[in-house]
């Protein structure tokens, strides 16, 4: 199973810029179990078919997958979860579809930056780092080098803390980094 995933296609970006996917994909990260349609559709205030429909598309990308079955009152539930992979937009590309990842990335960043001030507001303890998280930005210096090590580094990092674990919680995260092009 690939550890990421890069859209290249208008399909693939399709399929996961729809607001629903997102706030379904988003609801299984943070529950971090395996849910069956029901139980997302009650989350998201949707009908489980929408709910199946919008799984099967994020199946054909290998976002999701099913995880197992079980038999509930002699009916068959199908428990789906998040696979653990990194989503690359490919805003490396220069390509028809520039428009769209823009849009998709402004729209992660407005999402990402309003959770985290309605977090903000409700935090109790502001010098608790695990209630709070933190935004940070400035400017490194760095060789070509070191730039690929740490998007490798942020990449493998991802990679490897995109399932639960015991004594984790969810963080929303966000990491935008590019060379600074002097005027």
């Amino acid at each position: 199973m690939p550890t990421h995933i890069t859209l290249t296609t208008r399909k693939q970006l399709d399929i996961y810029m729809n607001p629903q996917r997102q706030r379904l994909l988003k609801v299984m990260d943070i529950h971090a179990a395996p849910m069956t349609s029901k139980q997302l559709s009650d989350q998201l205030g949707i009908s489980a078919s929408a709910v199946s429909y919008h799984l099967k598309k994020l199946a054909e990308l290998g976002i999701i997958g099913l995880d197992h079955t079980e038999s509930i009152h002699g009916i068959q539930a199908k428990y789906y979860k998040r696979l653990p992979v990194v989503i690359n937009l490919g805003n490396d590309k220069n390509d028809d579809l520039k428009a769209e990842r823009a849009l998709l990335s402004d729209y992660f960043m407005n999402e990402i930056w309003n959770g985290f001030k309605e977090n903000m507001e409700q935090v109790k303890d502001r010098s608790n780092l695990m209630e709070t998280g933190d935004t940070m930005n400035g400017i490194l210096y760095l060789t070509e080098e070191e730039a690929k090590q740490m998007k490798k580094f942020i990449m493998e990092f991802y990679a490897d803390h995109m399932e639960p674990a015991p004594n984790t919680v969810p963080w929303e995260t966000a990491v935008i980094a590019f060379p600074h092009k002097s005027s």
